[in-house]
This record gives C-alpha cells, structure tokens and sequence, in this order.
C-alpha cells in the first residue's frame, strides 16, 4: 500500500500543471512545441457534424483546409478535434473559421485554466474534465470550445470521445439543437462540467471507507491515503473553481452568441458547478477533520500504551522491593535479622503478601477509574 501511495504521488508530481510559453520576444499566435510535449507532432482525430431542423450530416473531413464554418442558411456546424491538434491544425482552423491566433496559442500550450474570453468574432472557453484512470489515479484533461456564428469547434485532449451521448441526441433530431450553436454549446459543457460528478462520488465512497479505517484501526496506510486524498482535492479545486467563475462570466456576457433561451439552460450548468464546488469544500473540510482525528487516535494509542506500562511498572515496583529485601544475605542465626528466612511456609507466605499488594493495588487503580 505504501509502495503503492508513493507510485502515485510521483505520478501526481509528473501531472502538475506546468507554464507553458514561447521564447521571450517571440510574436503572440506562434505555434512552437514544447520540447516535453511527445503529442505534438500527433494529429488530432477530426468529426464534423452539420445539421439544421430538418437534416444532419455527419463525415469526418480529409483536411482542415477543406472546410468551412458553415453550409447555408439556417446550418450549424459542429466540428470536433479529439487529441492534441497538431500546429499546422491550428493553422487551418484560424484561416477558415476566422479564430483569433491567441486562443489557439492557448490551445496549443494547454491553458491548464479554464477561462472564457470574448473575441468578438467569437467566443472562446476552456474548461477542465475530472476523470479517473485505470490505476485510479485523478487527471484532468483540457476541453476548449469555440463559439461563433453557424459554428462550434470542440477540442478535447483526453484519450477519450465524451460526446457521444449529444451525438446520439442529435440523431434523434431533438427540437432544442434548433435553437442555435449557442445549444450546442451548452449540451457540449454540460457534459464536461456533469463528468465530474461520478469522480466526487468515488471519492465521497473513498472518504468514507478512510474514516472507518481511521476510527477502527489508524495505521501509516490510512495516513498515506488521507494525505493522497487531500493532495486530490487541491487538484478537485484549481479545476472547479475557476470552471464556476468562467460559467459566472459567460453569463454575464451581453454578447451575441448565447440567446436568451440557452441562458436559462446555462444557469443549470452554474449550479452544478456551484453543487460540485460545495462538495469540494466540504470534502476539504471531512479530510481536515480526519487528519486531526487520525492524529487523536495516534495519541490516544500511544497514551494507552503509556498507561499500561505504567500501571504494570507501578504494580511490580513493590514486588521488586519484597523480593529485593528477602534477596538480601544476612546471617540468620540471629533472631533480629530475618527470621522468616528460616520459617517453614515463609516462602508463601511472602507470596501471598506479594499477590495482596497486587490485588490492592488493581483495587485501588479501579477506584481512582485509572483502569
């Protein structure tokens, strides 16, 4: 278990957010790899979704360069990238869909905030998906949308496709994707942000069983996983957080892109950021609670221990005087010195005074309740 704690923490550490940037001097908008990013060169997956009230097409593009925001009149645009896009990706997107360079820098440095900005020609938000891996270790992956007129480009770097269920919903031609990319948009947040529910849930079984273990039996496993826990949940925050704030802004906004109508439907997603950011809170605070309650039962543990070496100790404290005294060599053929050296049952006898002692001495000890 220890080996196994201390496995993730460094897996953890590897993960931390780092500051990505270009060379001091060089022009904003510039796509340079950094020199620890293996995906760089990786191409992302690309899908492309177009649909109006009444059709939807679905195909997957050969090159970026070939397409356009949108179809016609009414048409709505929905393209993804799955991975990390490539710089000559980002390229294509800023020349067709007219995005601003300095999101797509954001975008390919990996932000590692979420936060929303307004370019006028268009929005653009980042947001962070909690999910647990295989070993069970926390990550986060970052999922920037932008937002304009006819269109919606998603970007997800996780390893995996999380839209599938709005893909579904759109198939099933649901009357609300009518609404505008605004909708859309809205349905592709609100997977992102609801994602982190079943990460919390795990991790509120996780709490659970850790104070079982704490209140049964505290041992340096329980300390190793509360202090993994905690390290999690500064994770959980700088994730949530800024999420709700960007939510919060997004609202506020009095720009062109987001209707009245799917306003309505945002607040649900900032109330599932504020729920999510209440059980962060309040997970900090039953982990803080056990820590000092694994603290306790140390001490209290160690204070038992104290105190039946003591009590043991102070019971044998007056049998070793008897047993020294008696130890003692005198001449016994005076009567002055020792007699009972030379009584027939002494040696009883000074057991049986030995064994009354003890017997006092419990007697006393459970009327002082020291026992």
């Amino acid at each position: 278990m220890k080996s196994r704690i201390r496995a993730k923490l460094q897996t953890t550490r590897k993960r931390r957010s780092r500051p990505h940037y270009h060379a001091p001097g060089e022009a904003p908008g510039v796509f340079q790899p950094h020199p620890e990013d293996e995906v760089a060169s990786v191409p992302a997956l690309v899908g492309v979704i177009r649909y109006s009230e009444g059709e939807i097409e679905e195909y997957q593009p050969k090159a970026l360069s070939e397409l356009e925001p949108a179809g016609g009149e009414g048409q709505i645009t929905w393209l993804h990238l799955q991975g990390s896009p490539t710089a000559v990706q980002l390229q294509a997107l800023e020349k067709n869909f007219n995005l601003h360079p300095l999101a797509l820098e954001d975008v390919f440095h990996r932000e590692y905030r979420p936060k929303f900005e307004n370019y006028d020609a268009h929005y653009f938000i980042v947001l962070d998906h909690l999910r647990r891996e295989q070993g069970g270790t926390l990550h986060t992956d970052q999922v920037n949308f932008f937002l304009g007129k006819g269109f919606v480009v998603s970007i997800d770097e996780g390893p995996e496709d999380r839209f599938d269920p709005v893909r579904r919903r759109l198939r099933a031609k649901r009357s609300r994707f009518a609404i505008g990319p605004d909708y859309l948009l809205y349905a592709l947040m609100d997977v992102v942000i609801d994602g982190g529910f079943p990460v919390l849930e795990q991790f509120g079984n996780r709490i659970e069983a850790l104070e079982e273990a704490i209140l049964d039996n505290p041992t340096r496993e329980s300390r190793n996983g509360l202090h993994y826990l905690k390290r999690e949940l500064v994770t959980m925050r700088r994730c949530l957080w800024p999420q709700r704030e960007v939510i919060s802004t997004l609202l506020r906004d009095d720009g062109q892109f987001l209707s009245d109508t799917t306003r309505l439907y945002m607040r649900d997603c900032y109330d599932h950021s504020v729920i999510m950011m209440d059980l962060v809170e309040s997970y900090r605070e039953m982990t803080t609670s056990l820590l000092d309650t694994y603290l306790s039962s140390v001490s209290q543990r160690m204070n038992d221990v104290m105190k039946a070496l003591t009590i043991i100790a102070t019971i044998f404290l007056p049998l070793s005087f008897v047993a020294s005294l008696y130890g003692m060599n005198f001449n016994t053929d005076s009567p002055w010195n020792m007699p009972e050296l030379n009584w027939r049952f002494g040696y009883f006898y000074i057991l049986g005074v030995m064994l009354a002692v003890v017997l006092g001495m419990i007697a006393w000890f459970r009327h002082k309740r020291w026992l």
